[in-house]
Protein backbone atom coordinates (compact mmCIF):
# COMPACT_ATOMS: atom_id res chain seq x y z
CA UNK A 1 0.00 0.00 0.00
CA UNK A 2 2.79 2.11 0.78
CA UNK A 3 3.92 1.95 -2.89
CA UNK A 4 0.24 3.52 -4.27
CA UNK A 5 0.28 6.96 -1.49
CA UNK A 6 1.23 9.77 -4.05
CA UNK A 7 3.98 11.70 -2.91
CA UNK A 8 2.27 15.03 -2.76
CA UNK A 9 -0.02 13.80 -0.24
CA UNK A 10 2.96 12.95 1.95
CA UNK A 11 4.35 15.93 1.50
CA UNK A 12 1.25 17.87 2.29
CA UNK A 13 0.96 16.31 5.40
CA UNK A 14 4.62 16.33 6.59
CA UNK A 15 5.08 19.79 5.83
CA UNK A 16 2.60 21.37 8.35
CA UNK A 17 3.61 23.06 11.32
CA UNK A 18 1.96 21.84 14.94
CA UNK A 19 -0.44 24.36 16.20
CA UNK A 20 -2.56 23.12 19.53
CA UNK A 21 -5.89 24.52 19.66
CA UNK A 22 -9.04 24.72 22.23
CA UNK A 23 -11.93 23.90 19.53
CA UNK A 24 -11.28 22.62 16.04
CA UNK A 25 -12.92 25.88 15.45
CA UNK A 26 -9.78 27.79 16.47
CA UNK A 27 -7.79 26.61 13.18
CA UNK A 28 -10.59 27.34 10.79
CA UNK A 29 -10.69 25.87 7.39
CA UNK A 30 -7.93 27.37 4.99
CA UNK A 31 -5.59 27.14 7.85
CA UNK A 32 -5.30 23.87 7.87
CA UNK A 33 -3.66 24.08 4.59
CA UNK A 34 -0.22 24.63 6.60
CA UNK A 35 -1.07 23.45 10.20
CA UNK A 36 -1.85 19.67 11.76
CA UNK A 37 -3.46 20.36 14.84
CA UNK A 38 -6.26 18.08 17.02
CA UNK A 39 -8.87 19.69 19.55
CA UNK A 40 -7.59 19.47 22.88
CA UNK A 41 -4.01 18.97 22.31
CA UNK A 42 -2.60 21.53 24.08
CA UNK A 43 0.40 19.70 24.99
CA UNK A 44 2.98 20.48 22.11
CA UNK A 45 5.01 16.64 22.58
CA UNK A 46 1.42 15.13 22.45
CA UNK A 47 0.54 17.02 19.25
CA UNK A 48 4.13 16.27 18.14
CA UNK A 49 3.64 12.71 18.42
CA UNK A 50 0.04 12.37 16.40
CA UNK A 51 1.50 14.24 13.94
CA UNK A 52 4.50 11.79 13.34
CA UNK A 53 2.05 8.86 14.13
CA UNK A 54 -0.28 9.98 11.22
CA UNK A 55 2.97 10.80 8.46
CA UNK A 56 4.13 7.28 9.79
CA UNK A 57 0.99 5.58 8.66
CA UNK A 58 0.82 7.13 5.67
CA UNK A 59 4.08 6.47 4.65
CA UNK A 60 3.77 2.91 5.84
CA UNK A 61 0.69 2.63 4.13
CA UNK A 62 -0.69 1.64 7.86
CA UNK A 63 -4.37 0.65 8.85
CA UNK A 64 -6.09 2.42 11.24
CA UNK A 65 -5.71 -0.69 13.90
CA UNK A 66 -1.91 -0.72 13.02
CA UNK A 67 -1.70 3.37 13.72
CA UNK A 68 -3.98 3.27 17.06
CA UNK A 69 -1.64 0.22 18.29
CA UNK A 70 1.25 2.42 17.85
CA UNK A 71 0.08 5.49 19.17
CA UNK A 72 -2.57 4.41 21.67
CA UNK A 73 0.27 3.57 24.68
CA UNK A 74 1.99 6.50 24.03
CA UNK A 75 -1.13 8.90 24.53
CA UNK A 76 -2.21 6.71 27.52
CA UNK A 77 0.97 6.94 28.81
CA UNK A 78 1.20 11.08 28.73
CA UNK A 79 -2.05 11.14 30.03
CA UNK A 80 -3.75 11.86 27.28
CA UNK A 81 -6.83 9.86 27.60
CA UNK A 82 -10.11 9.69 28.33
CA UNK A 83 -11.92 12.73 30.24
CA UNK A 84 -10.02 15.75 31.74
CA UNK A 85 -10.55 18.73 32.90
CA UNK A 86 -8.63 21.64 30.80
CA UNK A 87 -9.07 24.78 31.05
CA UNK A 88 -10.36 27.10 27.45
CA UNK A 89 -7.27 29.62 26.96
CA UNK A 90 -10.29 31.88 25.51
CA UNK A 91 -12.81 31.61 28.09
CA UNK A 92 -11.09 30.97 30.98
CA UNK A 93 -13.51 28.42 32.17
CA UNK A 94 -12.72 24.70 32.73
CA UNK A 95 -14.17 22.16 31.42
CA UNK A 96 -14.66 18.30 31.42
CA UNK A 97 -13.99 17.23 28.05
CA UNK A 98 -13.32 13.90 26.10
CA UNK A 99 -9.22 13.68 24.98
CA UNK A 100 -8.00 10.65 23.35
CA UNK A 101 -10.41 8.05 22.67
CA UNK A 102 -10.75 5.31 19.80
CA UNK A 103 -13.07 7.15 18.19
CA UNK A 104 -10.94 10.40 18.14
CA UNK A 105 -8.23 8.31 16.97
CA UNK A 106 -10.20 7.24 14.33
CA UNK A 107 -11.60 10.72 13.06
CA UNK A 108 -8.00 12.18 13.38
CA UNK A 109 -6.57 8.96 10.86
CA UNK A 110 -9.31 9.68 8.56
CA UNK A 111 -9.40 12.97 7.98
CA UNK A 112 -5.95 13.65 8.06
CA UNK A 113 -5.30 10.82 5.65
CA UNK A 114 -8.57 11.61 3.15
CA UNK A 115 -7.58 15.55 3.16
CA UNK A 116 -3.58 14.57 1.96
CA UNK A 117 -4.88 12.12 -0.36
CA UNK A 118 -7.35 14.55 -1.98
CA UNK A 119 -4.72 17.15 -2.22
CA UNK A 120 -2.69 14.48 -3.91
CA UNK A 121 -5.04 13.80 -6.09
CA UNK A 122 -6.09 17.53 -6.95
CA UNK A 123 -2.59 18.41 -7.83
CA UNK A 124 -1.87 15.37 -10.26
CA UNK A 125 -5.31 15.93 -11.54
CA UNK A 126 -4.63 19.67 -12.77
CA UNK A 127 -1.65 18.67 -13.86
CA UNK A 128 -2.40 16.18 -16.41
CA UNK A 129 -3.04 17.72 -19.73
CA UNK A 130 -5.01 14.50 -20.91
CA UNK A 131 -7.88 14.89 -18.11
CA UNK A 132 -9.48 18.09 -18.24
CA UNK A 133 -12.45 16.70 -15.95
CA UNK A 134 -13.28 15.93 -12.63
CA UNK A 135 -15.32 13.75 -11.75
CA UNK A 136 -17.37 13.01 -8.08
CA UNK A 137 -18.11 9.51 -6.75
CA UNK A 138 -19.27 8.35 -3.24
CA UNK A 139 -17.02 6.56 -1.01
CA UNK A 140 -17.56 2.78 0.04
CA UNK A 141 -19.78 3.97 3.35
CA UNK A 142 -23.32 2.18 4.76
CA UNK A 143 -24.69 5.79 5.28
CA UNK A 144 -24.28 9.07 2.53
CA UNK A 145 -25.58 12.34 3.37
CA UNK A 146 -28.43 13.04 0.64
CA UNK A 147 -26.61 16.07 -0.55
CA UNK A 148 -23.32 14.24 -1.50
CA UNK A 149 -25.79 11.17 -3.31
CA UNK A 150 -27.08 13.57 -5.73
CA UNK A 151 -23.62 14.73 -6.64
CA UNK A 152 -22.81 11.64 -7.43
CA UNK A 153 -21.73 11.49 -11.03
CA UNK A 154 -21.13 15.15 -11.87
CA UNK A 155 -18.38 15.87 -14.51
CA UNK A 156 -17.91 19.33 -14.79
CA UNK A 157 -14.09 20.93 -16.12
CA UNK A 158 -11.34 20.65 -13.15
CA UNK A 159 -11.16 24.65 -13.19
CA UNK A 160 -15.04 24.92 -12.55
CA UNK A 161 -16.02 27.00 -9.82
CA UNK A 162 -18.08 24.44 -8.32
CA UNK A 163 -15.41 22.36 -7.42
CA UNK A 164 -13.60 25.48 -5.34
CA UNK A 165 -17.17 24.87 -2.93
CA UNK A 166 -17.13 21.09 -3.24
CA UNK A 167 -13.73 19.52 -3.60
CA UNK A 168 -14.26 16.29 -1.10
CA UNK A 169 -13.83 15.77 1.93
CA UNK A 170 -17.11 17.82 2.82
CA UNK A 171 -17.67 16.45 6.04
CA UNK A 172 -16.66 14.41 8.90
CA UNK A 173 -16.34 11.08 7.91
CA UNK A 174 -17.38 11.75 4.21
CA UNK A 175 -15.48 8.84 1.62
CA UNK A 176 -16.23 10.94 -1.22
CA UNK A 177 -13.51 11.60 -3.79
CA UNK A 178 -12.81 12.42 -7.02
CA UNK A 179 -11.62 10.89 -10.29
CA UNK A 180 -9.98 12.79 -13.32
CA UNK A 181 -11.30 12.39 -16.48
CA UNK A 182 -10.62 12.16 -20.08
CA UNK A 183 -12.67 14.36 -22.50
CA UNK A 184 -13.31 10.49 -24.62
CA UNK A 185 -14.58 8.84 -20.97
CA UNK A 186 -16.44 11.53 -20.33
CA UNK A 187 -18.51 11.47 -24.04
CA UNK A 188 -18.45 7.62 -23.16
CA UNK A 189 -19.79 8.09 -19.47
CA UNK A 190 -22.20 10.78 -20.92
CA UNK A 191 -23.58 7.97 -23.50
CA UNK A 192 -23.70 4.81 -21.38
CA UNK A 193 -23.75 5.75 -17.70
CA UNK A 194 -21.04 5.12 -14.91
CA UNK A 195 -20.16 1.89 -13.72
CA UNK A 196 -20.77 1.89 -10.10
CA UNK A 197 -20.48 -0.44 -7.59
CA UNK A 198 -23.02 -1.42 -4.84
CA UNK A 199 -22.55 0.24 -1.59
CA UNK A 200 -21.79 -1.55 1.70
CA UNK A 201 -25.81 -1.35 2.37
CA UNK A 202 -26.59 -3.38 -0.76
CA UNK A 203 -28.36 -0.33 -2.05
CA UNK A 204 -26.68 1.30 -5.52
CA UNK A 205 -24.81 -0.35 -8.02
CA UNK A 206 -25.47 -0.02 -12.29
CA UNK A 207 -25.02 2.98 -13.65
CA UNK A 208 -25.13 6.33 -12.59
CA UNK A 209 -25.81 9.09 -15.53
CA UNK A 210 -23.41 11.68 -16.42
CA UNK A 211 -24.26 15.26 -15.01
CA UNK A 212 -22.56 17.91 -16.81
CA UNK A 213 -23.89 20.85 -15.13
CA UNK A 214 -23.01 22.37 -11.52
CA UNK A 215 -26.39 22.13 -9.39
CA UNK A 216 -28.03 25.62 -8.07
CA UNK A 217 -26.51 26.55 -5.03
CA UNK A 218 -28.11 26.60 -1.82
CA UNK A 219 -26.18 28.44 1.29
CA UNK A 220 -26.81 28.88 4.69
CA UNK A 221 -24.75 31.69 7.27
CA UNK A 222 -23.03 29.97 9.88
CA UNK A 223 -20.76 31.77 12.22
CA UNK A 224 -17.90 30.84 14.49
CA UNK A 225 -17.88 32.34 17.44
CA UNK A 226 -14.65 30.91 18.33
CA UNK A 227 -12.81 33.33 14.99
CA UNK A 228 -15.81 36.22 15.29
CA UNK A 229 -16.15 35.17 11.36
CA UNK A 230 -20.00 34.72 9.65
CA UNK A 231 -19.45 32.89 5.99
CA UNK A 232 -22.03 30.98 4.11
CA UNK A 233 -21.35 27.41 3.59
CA UNK A 234 -23.17 25.25 0.86
CA UNK A 235 -25.89 23.21 1.56
CA UNK A 236 -24.52 19.28 2.57
CA UNK A 237 -20.87 20.87 3.36
CA UNK A 238 -19.85 20.75 7.21
CA UNK A 239 -18.43 24.52 7.51
CA UNK A 240 -14.91 23.22 8.75
CA UNK A 241 -14.87 21.21 5.10
CA UNK A 242 -15.66 24.77 3.61
CA UNK A 243 -12.58 25.18 1.54
CA UNK A 244 -11.23 24.01 -1.23
CA UNK A 245 -8.64 21.61 0.23
CA UNK A 246 -6.57 20.68 -3.23
CA UNK A 247 -6.66 23.65 -4.42
CA UNK A 248 -5.98 25.78 -1.25
CA UNK A 249 -2.24 27.26 -1.66
CA UNK A 250 0.55 26.53 1.03
CA UNK A 251 1.59 30.28 0.48
CA UNK A 252 -1.72 32.05 0.95
CA UNK A 253 -1.99 30.47 4.78
CA UNK A 254 1.97 31.44 5.27
CA UNK A 255 1.09 34.57 4.48
CA UNK A 256 -2.01 35.14 6.79
CA UNK A 257 -0.25 33.20 9.83
CA UNK A 258 2.71 35.68 9.06
CA UNK A 259 0.55 38.71 8.79
CA UNK A 260 -1.34 38.02 11.43
CA UNK A 261 1.50 37.13 13.72
CA UNK A 262 3.71 40.63 12.52
CA UNK A 263 0.83 42.40 13.45
CA UNK A 264 0.48 41.20 17.12
CA UNK A 265 3.67 41.58 17.89
CA UNK A 266 5.33 44.16 16.00
CA UNK A 267 2.54 46.48 15.16
CA UNK A 268 5.07 49.77 14.33
CA UNK A 269 7.48 47.63 12.61
CA UNK A 270 4.84 45.79 10.59
CA UNK A 271 4.94 47.61 7.21
CA UNK A 272 8.33 47.43 6.98
CA UNK A 273 8.67 43.66 7.61
CA UNK A 274 6.23 42.79 5.38
CA UNK A 275 7.46 45.09 2.61
CA UNK A 276 11.16 44.27 3.36
CA UNK A 277 9.74 40.62 3.26
CA UNK A 278 7.57 40.39 -0.88
CA UNK A 279 10.34 42.54 -2.20
CA UNK A 280 12.76 39.78 -1.13
CA UNK A 281 14.22 37.88 -3.99
CA UNK A 282 12.45 34.63 -2.45
CA UNK A 283 8.81 35.63 -2.41
CA UNK A 284 9.21 37.56 -5.90
CA UNK A 285 10.80 34.31 -7.93
CA UNK A 286 7.62 31.89 -6.28
CA UNK A 287 5.38 34.95 -7.61
CA UNK A 288 6.92 35.00 -11.27
CA UNK A 289 6.64 31.06 -11.07
CA UNK A 290 3.30 31.65 -10.11
CA UNK A 291 2.63 34.20 -12.97
CA UNK A 292 4.22 32.31 -15.97
CA UNK A 293 1.83 29.11 -14.52
CA UNK A 294 -1.26 30.82 -14.90
CA UNK A 295 -0.32 32.34 -18.22
CA UNK A 296 0.82 29.03 -19.47
CA UNK A 297 -2.66 27.93 -17.64
CA UNK A 298 -0.71 25.50 -15.49
CA UNK A 299 -3.39 25.99 -13.68
CA UNK A 300 -3.00 22.57 -11.21
CA UNK A 301 0.78 23.79 -9.71
CA UNK A 302 -0.84 27.19 -8.47
CA UNK A 303 -4.23 28.34 -7.90
CA UNK A 304 -4.19 31.44 -5.91
CA UNK A 305 -1.21 33.15 -4.74
CA UNK A 306 -0.46 36.18 -1.93
CA UNK A 307 0.52 38.91 -3.99
CA UNK A 308 0.23 41.95 -1.10
CA UNK A 309 -0.77 43.23 2.17
CA UNK A 310 -3.13 45.73 3.55
CA UNK A 311 -0.55 48.44 5.32
CA UNK A 312 -1.37 49.82 8.35
CA UNK A 313 -2.48 53.49 6.96
CA UNK A 314 -4.89 50.95 4.72
CA UNK A 315 -6.54 49.28 7.55
CA UNK A 316 -7.13 52.30 9.41
CA UNK A 317 -8.79 53.65 6.78
CA UNK A 318 -11.31 51.10 6.21
CA UNK A 319 -11.48 50.68 9.79
CA UNK A 320 -13.49 54.56 9.76
CA UNK A 321 -15.53 53.20 6.85
CA UNK A 322 -16.98 50.32 8.72
CA UNK A 323 -14.70 47.81 7.02
CA UNK A 324 -13.04 45.81 9.81
CA UNK A 325 -11.03 43.35 8.32
CA UNK A 326 -8.93 41.98 11.40
CA UNK A 327 -6.36 39.44 10.58
CA UNK A 328 -7.93 39.37 7.05
CA UNK A 329 -5.03 41.27 5.58
CA UNK A 330 -3.48 39.49 3.09
CA UNK A 331 -3.94 40.39 -0.78
CA UNK A 332 -4.25 37.54 -3.20
CA UNK A 333 -4.62 36.81 -6.83
CA UNK A 334 -6.16 33.79 -8.75
CA UNK A 335 -4.51 32.47 -11.56
CA UNK A 336 -8.05 32.67 -13.70
CA UNK A 337 -7.77 36.10 -13.55
CA UNK A 338 -4.63 36.40 -15.32
CA UNK A 339 -4.88 33.78 -18.23
CA UNK A 340 -9.34 34.54 -18.13
CA UNK A 341 -11.08 35.45 -21.38
CA UNK A 342 -11.11 38.80 -20.06
CA UNK A 343 -7.46 39.91 -20.63
CA UNK A 344 -6.92 37.56 -23.36
CA UNK A 345 -10.09 38.17 -25.31
CA UNK A 346 -11.54 41.65 -24.25
CA UNK A 347 -8.73 43.54 -22.73
CA UNK A 348 -6.25 42.83 -25.28
CA UNK A 349 -8.66 43.69 -28.28
CA UNK A 350 -9.21 46.83 -26.69
CA UNK A 351 -5.07 47.47 -25.69
CA UNK A 352 -5.08 47.72 -21.99
CA UNK A 353 -4.69 44.24 -21.14
CA UNK A 354 -1.59 43.55 -18.60
CA UNK A 355 1.32 42.42 -20.17
CA UNK A 356 3.56 39.93 -18.58
CA UNK A 357 5.80 42.59 -17.37
CA UNK A 358 2.88 44.35 -15.70
CA UNK A 359 1.97 41.35 -13.66
CA UNK A 360 5.26 40.70 -13.08
CA UNK A 361 5.38 44.02 -10.96
CA UNK A 362 2.19 43.53 -9.36
CA UNK A 363 4.33 42.93 -5.87
CA UNK A 364 5.88 46.11 -6.34
CA UNK A 365 2.90 48.09 -7.30
CA UNK A 366 0.41 47.00 -4.66
CA UNK A 367 3.40 48.40 -2.00
CA UNK A 368 4.25 51.96 -3.95
CA UNK A 369 1.14 52.76 -5.50
CA UNK A 370 -1.60 55.60 -4.42
CA UNK A 371 -4.08 54.13 -3.03
CA UNK A 372 -8.29 55.55 -3.23
CA UNK A 373 -11.51 54.80 -1.85
CA UNK A 374 -14.25 53.52 -4.60
CA UNK A 375 -16.94 53.43 -2.13
CA UNK A 376 -16.56 49.38 -2.47
CA UNK A 377 -13.20 48.96 -2.91
CA UNK A 378 -9.85 50.31 -2.95
CA UNK A 379 -8.57 51.49 -6.62
CA UNK A 380 -4.79 51.08 -6.75
CA UNK A 381 -2.91 53.77 -9.45
CA UNK A 382 0.53 52.76 -10.51
CA UNK A 383 2.17 56.07 -12.68
CA UNK A 384 4.09 54.22 -15.07
CA UNK A 385 5.05 57.42 -17.35
CA UNK A 386 3.17 60.62 -18.28
CA UNK A 387 0.95 59.01 -20.58
CA UNK A 388 0.41 55.61 -19.04
CA UNK A 389 -1.15 54.59 -15.56
CA UNK A 390 -2.19 51.15 -14.27
CA UNK A 391 -5.31 50.11 -12.43
CA UNK A 392 -5.89 47.98 -10.01
CA UNK A 393 -8.74 47.14 -8.29
CA UNK A 394 -9.06 45.17 -4.38
CA UNK A 395 -12.37 43.57 -3.78
CA UNK A 396 -12.51 43.95 0.17
CA UNK A 397 -15.67 42.82 0.45
CA UNK A 398 -14.34 39.11 1.95
CA UNK A 399 -16.76 37.97 -0.45
CA UNK A 400 -15.82 35.81 -2.69
CA UNK A 401 -19.02 35.09 -4.77
CA UNK A 402 -22.03 32.51 -4.03
CA UNK A 403 -20.38 30.46 -6.94
CA UNK A 404 -17.16 29.73 -4.32
CA UNK A 405 -18.51 28.96 -1.30
CA UNK A 406 -16.79 31.86 0.76
CA UNK A 407 -13.51 29.73 -0.16
CA UNK A 408 -11.46 32.50 0.54
CA UNK A 409 -12.62 35.51 2.92
CA UNK A 410 -8.99 37.46 1.85
CA UNK A 411 -9.39 40.58 -0.24
CA UNK A 412 -8.44 39.87 -3.60
CA UNK A 413 -7.76 41.83 -7.10
CA UNK A 414 -10.38 42.21 -9.24
CA UNK A 415 -9.32 43.73 -11.81
CA UNK A 416 -6.31 45.16 -13.71
CA UNK A 417 -5.31 46.93 -16.64
CA UNK A 418 -3.77 50.03 -18.19
CA UNK A 419 -5.18 53.67 -18.78
CA UNK A 420 -3.41 54.66 -21.73
CA UNK A 421 -3.99 59.17 -21.94
CA UNK A 422 -2.17 58.71 -25.10
CA UNK A 423 -4.39 56.61 -26.79
CA UNK A 424 -7.38 57.71 -29.20
CA UNK A 425 -10.76 59.20 -27.73
CA UNK A 426 -11.07 59.91 -23.82
CA UNK A 427 -11.68 56.43 -22.06
CA UNK A 428 -8.01 56.40 -20.50
CA UNK A 429 -8.04 60.13 -19.38
CA UNK A 430 -11.61 59.68 -18.45
CA UNK A 431 -11.19 56.97 -16.01
CA UNK A 432 -7.84 58.77 -14.59
CA UNK A 433 -9.58 61.76 -13.61
CA UNK A 434 -12.37 59.98 -12.01
CA UNK A 435 -10.36 58.14 -9.93
CA UNK A 436 -8.42 61.25 -8.87
CA UNK A 437 -11.73 62.84 -8.04
CA UNK A 438 -12.22 59.81 -5.38
CA UNK A 439 -11.39 60.09 -1.68
CA UNK A 440 -7.14 59.45 -0.75
CA UNK A 441 -6.31 56.67 0.85
CA UNK A 442 -2.29 57.31 1.01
Amino acid sequence: MASIIPREALAFLRNKRLRTGFSYKDVWRDEHATAFTVAKAMQVDVLFDLHSAVTGAMEKGQSFESFKKSIKPILQEKGWWGRKDITDPLTGRTVNAQIGSDRRLKTIYSVNMRSAFQKGQYERAMASDLHPYLLYRLGNSRRHREEHMEWEGIILPKTDPWWDSHFPPNDWGCNCFTVAVTEERKKRYEAEGIPTAPRLDGTGGGNVPAKTAAPPPRYRNYYNERKGTVERVPAGVNPAFNWNQGAMGRRVSTMEHLVAKTRKRAPEQFDLIMSSLLRGSASKAAFYGFIEDALGQKRGRQHVAPVGFLDNRITDFLDGKGRRLGDNGVVILESRLVNGRKYTGRHARVGNAPTREDWHNLLDWLMDADVYWGGKGLIYLAKLSDSRYMKIAVDVSLDGGNHRGMRFRLPKIDTMYALDLAEEGTRGSNELNRILQMERVR
